[in-house]
């Protein structure tokens, strides 16, 4: 079983552009509930046209940056002449949006540029494990020792990314998909390249040297990064004004709605952050496909998420395949199949601890992310065993056409059965991501405590997590 059919691998911490601005944006929730005079037309003026202009003031400097350095690309300038721009333009950029905080990420890439060359002159191997540990202990000693809580809070998104590239190149070398570490000034710029060093996503070095090359520009280019921001608005109009709404009552009756309307502002704040970093790549140059030496008309495309197989979910093996999809593949190129040879379990906790890790020392990312595991392997297996028992098109990933099951997937028992488990799984997202509102933007800019992700829970009396088990002591009993 491939670690992509029911890994988790959370993504640049989406919730960080949100908290690192969060004064720049209002709480109409709470208001908008409470004010009997409350108009659609009140509300859009008040909430709708703040927030899309805040956001596009907020990002218009980085887009702004994006733009320059893919101009710059079709002047035919030296290779060195882009590395040292991407590195101008990324310190500008940091120093925009941290602040004096950017040393936190300019320490880590001095530190993996010099991981990496100790690596190479003393062992001549195991560059990325160096690589690994090194960033790792480095991030775990300043999170719970040096840094101020609440300025690592604002930069552990963009320290995550720094990291998973450090880590990458290192094992890059090893496994000779570079042929060598790229030199001091090459190394930094693609750490700090503007394209994604904000937010996200993930590259590969050699996805970074091709956005050195000049490819014209063209109207494809111009309406992609069109499209890409206006669903980038739209899924922040969503997060913050449209489900704070929802579902007003305070009734406890209610409490799986409000559950589900949480949760809901909390995925379209992630789908916001995965379609403004799919804009700033492609802006930087990324994404483009097709010989334009032969002929081919070039199309602009960097896929970060697929909003749609998470909201309508065929299974939570498919919600954490499509949630991050530059995640999924640095976790699965660099942790699960590095450590497969240990045994799948053991590559699977590898996985998981990196995953945390990166995300920072915290219970609650933690507490769900080990659920989502859990929940995701026994619904994997379960759905297994239906699909060979009934040869029926039933399992957790879709069949290809050419399956070899009698029961395709227009049969009305295969239909009920791939709606149920869909169903299930919009209710354990509805339960898990309950953990990430903003109830309190205070504690939030501390990180929470297990006694929050306990409380969140236990109003909900642990209903996910019993019938996982449930659904787990079924799979065990027919397997």
């Amino acid at each position: 079983m491939e670690y992509d059919e029911y890994e988790d691998y959370d993504e640049y911490d989406q919730d960080n552009m949100m908290q690192q601005y969060g004064d720049e944006y209002y709480d109409y929730g709470d208001g908008m509930q409470q004010d009997q005079d409350f108009t659609y037309w009140g509300h859009f003026e008040n909430c709708v046209v703040p927030s899309i202009s805040q956001g596009v003031q907020i990002t218009l400097p980085l887009l702004l940056l994006c733009m320059a350095m893919k101009v710059t690309t079709l002047f035919s300038l030296p290779s060195s002449v882009f590395h040292f721009l991407s590195i101008g333009s990324g310190l500008v950029a940091m120093a925009f949006f941290f602040e004096k905080y950017l040393f936190y990420i300019i320490s880590l890439t001095v530190l993996g540029y010099f991981a990496l060359q100790v690596a190479n002159q003393t062992l001549g191997k195991y560059r990325g494990a160096v690589c690994a540990v090194v960033v790792v202990t480095y991030l775990v000693i300043m999170e719970l020792f040096l840094a101020d809580p609440s300025q690592w809070h604002r930069v552990r998104g963009c320290q995550m990314i720094v990291a998973m590239k450090i880590i990458s190149v290192g094992f890059d070398v090893d496994q000779g998909t570079l042929k060598e570490i790229p030199d001091v000034i090459e190394f930094t710029g693609y750490c700090v390249f503007a394209g994604s060093i904000i937010f996200g996503p993930w590259i590969s070095y050699s996805t970074y040297a091709l956005a050195a090359q000049g490819v014209d520009l063209d109207l494809r280019y111009t309406a992609t990064v069109v499209v890409k921001l206006l669903q980038a608005l739209a899924c922040l109009v969503i997060s913050t004004c449209i489900a704070p709404v929802m579902f007003t009552s305070e009734s406890w009756k209610y409490k799986w709605l409000h559950a589900y309307r949480d949760a809901m502002s909390f995925r379209f704040s992630h789908y916001f952050i995965s379609y403004l970093s799919e804009t700033t790549s492609i802006l930087a140059g990324l994404g483009a496909t097709g010989n334009v030496e032969e002929g081919d008309k070039v199309k602009w495309s960097f896929a970060v998420a697929k909003p749609l197989n998470v909201e309508l979910p065929r299974s939570l093996v498919e919600v954490v395949t499509n949630w991050n999809l530059p995640m999924h593949s640095w976790l699965k190129n660099y942790v699960f199949k590095t450590s497969r040879h240990l045994g799948n379990f053991a590559a699977i906790l590898l996985t998981y601890a990196a995953s945390s890790l990166l995300h920072g020392i915290n219970f609650q990312l933690a507490a769900v992310l080990l659920s989502l595991g859990l929940y995701s392997y026994t619904e994997y297996v379960l759905r297994q065993k239906l699909s060979d028992a009934f040869s029926a098109c039933v399992g957790a990933k879709a069949c290809k056409p050419a399956c070899s099951h009698r029961n395709k997937k227009k049969n009305v028992f295969v239909i009920l059965t791939n709606v149920v488990f869909g169903l299930l799984a919009m209710f354990h997202l509805a339960y898990l991501g309950l953990m990430f509102d903003t109830d309190d933007s205070e504690l939030e800019e501390q990180g929470y405590d297990w006694t929050h992700t306990l409380s969140k829970w236990s109003h909900l009396n642990y209903a996910s997590h019993w019938v996982a088990l449930i659904t787990f002591v079924f799979y065990w009993l027919i397997k």
